[in-house]
C-alpha cells in the first residue's frame, strides 16, 4: 500500500503518514544496525567490500561492524534521494574477528542515491530502479590508511538498492523489520565487481521532531543542489 504526504511541521515539512503497513518514513532518519543474515558473519556487519585491499594471496573477505561501539552509521531518505552515510568499525575479517592488522579500524562512509530513488511501484518499500545507468550513483569509504576509496552502485536484476521489508512484508532473509540491501563496486573507474561487495544491514527510525527537520531540510538541499 502507498504512502500518502501531508504537509506539517516546521517550514512546511513534506510529512509522509501511511498505512499500519508501510513502514518507510519520507523524510526520515534511521540508525543502522547489523544484519542478522550476513553470509560472512561472524562477526555480525552491515557492509562487505571483499578486495577492498588486496592484502593476501587468498580472497579477503572486509567486514564492517554497524553495532561496533565506535560505529555510527545512518541513513536519510527523502522523496528523491537516499544518503547511507557515517562512522564504522570494521577490517580484514578472518572468519571469526578482525584480524589485528592495519586495516582494522574506524572507516568513513558517504554514499548517496539520487538517480532513480522512488517508492517500489504496488508495495511500501523504496528501491532504486533498473534501468537506469549503472554508476550514477556514488560515494566513498575512507579508511584507517588515509585512503579514500570509490563506491559506485551495481544492478542486480530490477534494482541496485532496497530499503524495507520484501513484497510480502515478511522481511529480508529472516529479519522482519525494516532492511537496506543492494550492490557496489568499489575502486578506480571501471573496476570490476568482486563478489561479495554490498549493504545488508537493518534500520530504525530516529524518532522525533528534530530528526525529521533534519531530514527534511537535507532533502530541501539536495534538491537545490540538483538545479
Amino acid at each position: 500500500m502507498l504512502h500518502r504526504c501531508v504537509l506539517a511541521g516546521v517550514a512546511g515539512v513534506a510529512m509522509c503518514a501511511a498505512s499500519q503497513a508501510a513502514l518507510i518514513a519520507v523524510p526520515g532518519l534511521y540508525q543502522l544496525h547489523n544484519h542478522p543474515d550476513g553470509s560472512a558473519r561472524p562477526p555480525l556487519y552491515g557492509l562487505r567490500l571483499d578486495e577492498l585491499y588486496n592484502a593476501t594471496s587468498g580472497h579477503d573477505i572486509f567486514t564492517f561492524d554497524f553495532d561496533h561501539a565506535l560505529s555510527d552509521m545512518k541513513l536519510l531518505i527523502t522523496a528523491s534521494t537516499i544518503r547511507i552515510y557515517g562512522t564504522v568499525y570494521g577490517g580484514r575479517d578472518n572468519g571469526s574477528t578482525y584480524a589485528a592488522d592495519a586495516y582494522a579500524g574506524v572507516y568513513t562512509v558517504d554514499f548517496t542515491y539520487s538517480v532513480g530513488v522512488s517508492q517500489k511501484p504496488g508495495d511500501d518499500d523504496w528501491w532504486v530502479a533498473y534501468p537506469n545507468p549503472m554508476m550514477q550513483n556514488s560515494g566513498t569509504i575512507k579508511t584507517p590508511l588515509g585512503n579514500t576509496i570509490a563506491l559506485v552502485d551495481k544492478q542486480q536484476g530490477d534494482y541496485y538498492f532496497r530499503l524495507g521489508n520484501e513484497d510480502n512484508d515478511a522481511g529480508h532473509r529472516g529479519y522482519a523489520g525494516i532492511s537496506g540491501w543492494g550492490w557496489l563496486n568499489h575502486g578506480p573507474p571501471g573496476s570490476p565487481h568482486v563478489d561479495s561487495s554490498d549493504w545488508l544491514f537493518t534500520a530504525n527510525l530516529i524518532p522525533g521532531p528534530g530528526a525529521l527537520v533534519l531530514a527534511g531540510l537535507a532533502g530541501l538541499i539536495g534538491a537545490r543542489r540538483k538545479r
